[in-house]
């Protein structure tokens, strides 16, 4: 368990964010597709949530501490990729509001992932 702060971890723990985005989407897509159910904005914020709450978990289990700020960093990293990937694939600008709700979801849910993913005695 390395006391230092890895700055790997929190790069895989934002790949691993993104990968349960996509993955959780897809399905969310298929379940859009194939249900009747409704739409929301609550449930891309659901995906976005679990997505850094996994990834924030996972992240501080394995560095074994300070899981607050890798959960926070994970959080952070995460939203400013959403944000990159929007400007460059979206020619409209984004809803500052529904961005500032979706900043506000990723650096809870990695905050609390990163907690307990820290809190969580390793084998």
């Amino acid at each position: 368990m390395s006391k230092s702060f890895q700055i790997s971890l929190i790069l895989k723990g934002i790949l691993v964010a993104s990968v349960l985005a996509i993955v959780f989407s897809l399905v969310f897509g298929a379940l859009l597709s194939y249900t009747s159910l409704p739409e929301s904005n609550l449930s891309i914020n659901i995906i976005f949530g679990t997505s850094v709450f996994i990834a924030a978990f996972i992240t501080a289990f394995q560095a074994g501490t300070r899981g607050l700020y890798y959960g926070l960093s994970i959080g952070i990293g995460f939203i400013l990729l959403v944000l990159i990937l929007s400007s460059v694939f979206w020619s409209n600008t984004p809803s500052w509001l529904k961005m500032f709700e979706k900043t506000i979801v990723a650096l809870v849910s990695g905050g609390v992932g990163g907690i307990i993913g820290v809190i969580i005695p390793q084998p």
